[in-house]
């Protein structure tokens, strides 16, 4: 029997809590000053720093958070020749970032947004206060700057009652916030005649900073068909307007184009990896696109009340020549988040009280037209609109226990305006009933090091639009937004100051589950065809073999995830999938790293990870290979008079292992041809770069 639970809240919560927030009583605010300092148990240092979980809008340390909340510090983004933030999150547990290209990648966290064809759907992101994903839940990373981000916040599962709708859950990446003044460049020569070029600069005045950015990437890739130009911009700047206010801007900027090679067929995939699918090839197909997004936060603290308040616009242009037709497209959103919050401190116990909002407006345009005479094909229009409301209430006692109350209200809807009507007028609209998230966490510190945690949370995802169309272009007022339950526990800790651990068990139940029932090649209608469970077992572990602040030092780290994603009831035009495994997951997934430290500058390190096999379809009829890649690093710092240099080298898939760096799950045949379900990952490769800052 699965468990369901039911958790039936009413509004008067949100009422009484905005009563909260605005009642004149005596309260202090907490600062992050007020943290206790932890371990970096992520991060390379042997030392103990201040580190501070702010998913939940509220500083927590690591050992009293009640969910989990995964952290990834600037120097694990940077490690390697940090293209992309792909390979530093593939490193953590339960999280399986799926890379086809430098544009083209699907990230999944515990299993959700597995079955999306070519993209990271399900799982909500932030820049900052600005929203990573569209209006439809689509969600691109494989833009951003490595060099730009301080840190990364991974909330997995339907763990927030905060960002709204994310199934899979939630990441947050922190734009960089200068300490001091400082001008950096950075250089990487890389194999498939890659090149990166990174130049920063900042200036610090008191509590005021600006920090800008400008990075181009240019690769020819491993595979035909593969040249890629990312050219991106970053201004990140914070004025104090007193002690306890200041307003930040954030921009960020980027203009890409890049050839797609597409996945491949299982000959093609073992024999000739490098080769683009031909259809892909012929025409040349790319994908060329500028994005900039901007926001504006003003955050006051006061003796008796904590806000802060940002706006934010986005705008995409971008073409797609593909071998079907040219796709033209227009995206422009705006929106507006608030955050309110007040604590009350008594004798042995606190009491925070969280309120805030999200409002989202998004325009969407799409045209598209035939590749032999440019005639029209299709126009559209479409409005994409959602407000979140949220409330959530912390309480902890003597610094052992947090309990944690959350509450969400969204309301998601999407008009769709045909403005191609030579085949019918196809405008419709759609709007779905409201959803009320709830979350419940708890965590206790029962020793100064251990803590055991807990929560339990109900969370869903819209279907894109493209899901709510049939597939002559109406509208499908029958769709619904998938639906699930996370139950987690877990314990983590210190043992000493040599060895940290978390180990966590989790079980989500997904209802009304999606499938893109696929009906052309570039054409799939969405239904609510099932359930899925999606139980699993996480551990991650790190040892200092040798004396703290001592060298050499050695320190050996590993994690790995044990998982059975799987339908538990999915019928599709008359075939029963029940008890098959998800596509695009695998039941084991280890990642370990061994890091020598030979004297204070220089480290030594040897990395290795591990993919189970993965289906690559609902019928479980094939399955991707396992793997294991193996990588050697090293890097050497110096201060040379005032100025600071940084070498890095390394190898990548050192023993040259042929792998699917990506699935295209439930790819079909046309005309006779074997499915392409593989996308080559990259072969043995080198990288070197030399940073030199002052």
């Amino acid at each position: 029997m699965h468990l369901k639970p039911k958790i039936n809240l009413s509004f008067g919560i949100l009422t009484i809590g905005w009563l909260l927030l605005v009642s004149p009583l005596n309260a202090k605010i907490l600062n992050t000053s007020d943290t206790i300092p932890v371990k970096d148990t992520l991060g390379l240092n042997q030392t103990i720093e201040q580190i501070t979980i702010s998913a939940f809008r509220i500083p927590f340390n690591r050992l009293n958070i009640p969910a989990t909340v995964d952290y990834l510090p600037q120097e694990l983004l940077n490690e390697g020749n940090a293209i992309t933030p792909i390979d530093a999150l593939n490193k953590i547990p339960g999280i399986n970032m799926h890379n086809g290209t430098y544009n083209t990648n699907r990230l999944t966290i515990r299993g959700i947004g597995s079955r999306s064809p070519y993209a990271t759907n399900k799982i909500k992101a932030y820049f900052g206060e600005i929203p990573l994903s569209t209006g439809d839940g689509e969600t691109t990373l494989e833009d951003l700057e490595t060099a730009g981000i301080d840190h990364v916040e991974i909330i997995k599962g339907p763990s927030s009652s905060l960002y709204g709708a994310g199934l899979g859950g939630t990441i947050l990446f922190y734009p960089l916030n200068p300490v001091k003044n400082f001008v950096s460049h950075e250089s990487t020569l890389a194999s498939f005649n890659t090149e990166k070029h990174v130049s920063s600069a900042a200036i610090k005045r008191g509590n005021s900073s600006v920090f800008a950015l400008y990075s181009r990437l240019n690769s020819d890739g491993f595979r035909n068909n593969n040249e890629t130009q990312r050219d991106n911009f970053m201004l990140n700047s914070k004025l104090s307007l007193g002690a306890n206010s200041n307003i930040s801007i954030l921009m960020k900027v980027t203009k890409m184009k890049a050839f797609i090679p597409s996945s491949v067929d299982q000959y093609t995939f073992e024999k000739t990896p490098w080769k683009a699918a031909e259809n892909w090839q012929n025409i040349k197909g790319y994908e060329d696109y500028s994005n900039a997004q901007l926001g504006a936060s003003l955050n006051m603290i006061g003796k008796r009340f904590n806000s802060a308040v940002s706006i934010f616009v986005q705008f995409r242009d971008a073409d797609e020549l593909r071998p079907f037709n040219l796709l033209n497209e227009k995206t422009r959103s705006f929106g507006t988040r608030g955050n309110f919050q007040r604590i009350f401190n008594f004798n042995t116990y606190r009491f925070n009280i969280s309120g805030g909002y999200e409002i989202f407006r998004e325009k969407y345009l799409w045209e598209t037209f035939n590749n032999d005479n440019s005639s029209m094909l299709s126009d559209n229009k479409e409005h994409r609109s959602y407000e979140n409301i949220y409330i959530q209430g912390d309480f902890s006692r003597s610094s052992k226990m947090n309990v944690s109350l959350g509450l969400n209200y969204n309301n998601t809807r999407y008009t769709y305006t045909d403005r191609f009507l030579s085949n019918g007028d196809q405008s419709g609209e759609h709007k779905y009933t409201p959803v009320l998230s709830q979350r419940l966490g708890f965590n206790y510190k029962f020793q100064s090091e251990i803590a055991f945690y807990s929560n339990m949370s109900y969370g869903f995802s819209p279907p894109s639009f493209e899901e709510t169309l049939y597939p002559e272009g109406t509208i499908n007022p029958d769709i619904q937004p998938e639906k699930g339950w996370n139950i987690e526990f877990g314990t983590r800790g210190n043992v000493g100051s040599a060895f940290t651990f978390n180990i966590s068990y989790y079980r989500i139940y997904i209802s009304d589950l999606l499938v893109a029932r696929r009906t052309g090649d570039d054409a799939w209608v969405g239904v609510n065809a099932g359930k899925s469970e999606h139980p699993g077992l996480e551990v991650y572990m790190k040892m200092l073999l040798t004396r703290p602040g001592s060298y050499p030092s050695i320190i050996l780290s590993a994690n790995s995830n044990i998982a059975n994603y799987h339908f538990t009831d999915f019928t599709d035009e008359g075939v029963d999938y029940s008890g098959n495994l998800l596509p695009g997951t695998s039941k084991f997934s280890a990642y370990g790293s061994v890091i020598l430290s030979p004297f204070k500058k220089m480290d030594i390190s040897v990395k290795y990870r591990h993919k189970g096999e993965m289906p690559v379809n609902d019928l479980n009829s094939e399955f991707s290979n396992a793997y294991g890649l193996t990588d050697i690093h090293a890097q050497f710092s110096a201060t040379i008079r005032k100025l600071d240099l940084r070498l890095k080298a390394g190898v990548n898939n050192l023993f040259d292992i042929n792998y699917a760096s990506m699935i295209a799950v439930n790819a079909t045949s046309f005309g006779g041809s074997a499915p392409r379900y593989y996308y080559p990952g990259n072969p043995i490769n080198y990288f070197a770069s030399i940073s030199i800052g002052l």
